[in-house]
């Protein structure tokens, strides 16, 4: 007999603006070695982080723009993660990613995935990909679910 066991944590969500300090290594996900380049870009952009206990276990970075079209340029999961639980953070990455999208009024919302994240939760919520060979692989979806389509938010600028 087995018992189920339910999870005893849960994930801390947090939006991080674009700064003019850099960011440095402390700021990924274990199993990263960031170049300066993309730290600098990372500085530059706006983050969404999952944490959970204190722990960096996810991020999404992407460059706001007052356009319909996102795209997330850095989308990392801690690599030491079990594969159950690096899919959970995706999907809350994700989850995040498109919340933020439509207070925003982004109607498009595309990534471009470097490393290995899975990709099914994109999959279950119909993203089409385009395979950039060993580059990575490019995610797209028009955003404008449940009557969304062409709503923005009533949130102050």
């Amino acid at each position: 007999m087995s018992e189920r066991v339910m999870p005893s944590s849960t994930f801390d969500v947090t939006l991080v603006r674009a700064s003019s300090t850099p960011a440095d290594a402390a700021c990924v996900p274990t199993g990263y070695c960031l170049s300066e380049t993309r730290l600098r870009h990372l500085a530059e952009s706006e983050l969404i982080l999952i944490s959970e206990g204190g722990r960096l276990t996810g991020l999404a970075a992407y460059k706001p723009t007052d356009g319909e079209l996102r795209v997330v340029h850095e989308l990392l999961v801690d690599r030491s993660l079990a594969p159950a639980k690096a899919r959970r953070v995706t999907e809350i990455l994700l989850s995040s990613l498109e919340l933020t999208a439509y207070e925003d009024g982004v109607q498009c919302l595309t990534f471009l995935l470097r490393d290995a994240v899975a990709v099914e939760p994109f999959e279950q919520r119909g993203y089409m990909s385009m395979s950039l060979g060993s580059s990575g692989i490019w995610l797209q979806r028009k955003l404008g679910w449940f009557g969304w389509r062409g709503r923005r938010s009533e949130r102050p600028s």
